[in-house]
């Protein structure tokens, strides 16, 4: 994933794509879930920092958090009934190009934000 040189970001973006490229497909579901907990962290790293820094994009960088978050409990849940073949495909294919183009877009202007506050 794209580095935006803001360690406050960058750190949180890191131990994604380790989430993804070591996701243990064996132990899908758990694996899953904890991928899951993570960006559900990950987001509220991110909305605590704009809420705090005052960032302009507020509301439009939580309404992605909470589709990215929704997208992916859809894809758990379908998992969880048993449809587990689009489920591999989303974490093998899917999220993790999401995840780049919400850092590549929405993420980068709140990166760029943050450096201007010289955070």
């Amino acid at each position: 994933m794209l580095s935006l040189n803001c360690p406050l970001l960058d750190g949180y973006h890191e131990q994604s794509e380790t989430l993804l490229s070591c996701f243990d497909f064996a132990h899908f579901e758990a694996s899953f879930l904890h991928l899951i907990d993570y960006t559900k962290e990950h987001f509220a790293h991110e909305e605590s920092l704009m809420q705090a820094h005052n960032f302009y994009g507020y509301r439009e960088h939580c309404d992605e958090h909470h589709t990215i978050l929704a997208e992916m409990q859809r894809f758990y849940d379908m998992a969880l009934l048993g449809n587990t073949l689009f489920a591999k495909n989303y974490i093998k294919n899917g999220i993790a190009e999401r995840l780049d183009l919400h850092i590549r877009t929405i993420d980068s202007q709140l990166a760029m934000f943050l450096k201007r506050q010289d955070l």
